[in-house]
């Protein structure tokens, strides 16, 4: 569904070409000191709630974006059998307040979106 690169200051996240209908772009680009907070979520799919514009596939798979009562947006890319992570931003970037994406190596990730080192 997605592909995540950390380097030169930006987290990437580039769309599968199937994808790109329902979150509307190719690719997100985000400053990593505009990231507030990484955290690792077990269950993406439970993470994104709320009204939503994109695809649904009840418990299999959630693509697009999902809007919060108190104004939060988020951009999912999330799957069952992946774990998470959730990625708050410091300002609106993009159009999104959050990011949620299933990724094979979130805590691997994670470390990098930090600067921890390995």
């Amino acid at each position: 569904m997605i592909h995540v690169e950390v380097g030169q200051g930006t987290l990437s996240v580039w769309h599968a070409p199937w994808t790109r209908l329902f979150v509307r772009r190719a690719r997100t680009r985000v400053p990593l000191e505009a990231i507030q907070d990484v955290q690792l979520v077990t269950d993406p799919l439970a993470a994104a709630r709320g009204t939503h514009s994109g695809l649904l596939v009840t418990g299999f798979a959630k693509v697009g974006t999902w809007r919060e009562l108190g104004g939060v947006k988020r951009l999912v890319c999330a799957r069952r059998d992946l774990p998470g992570l959730r990625i708050t931003l410091g300002r609106r970037i993009e159009g999104v307040d959050e990011l949620i994406l299933s990724v094979p190596a979130a805590e691997q990730l994670r470390q990098r979106i930090l600067g921890v080192p390995a």
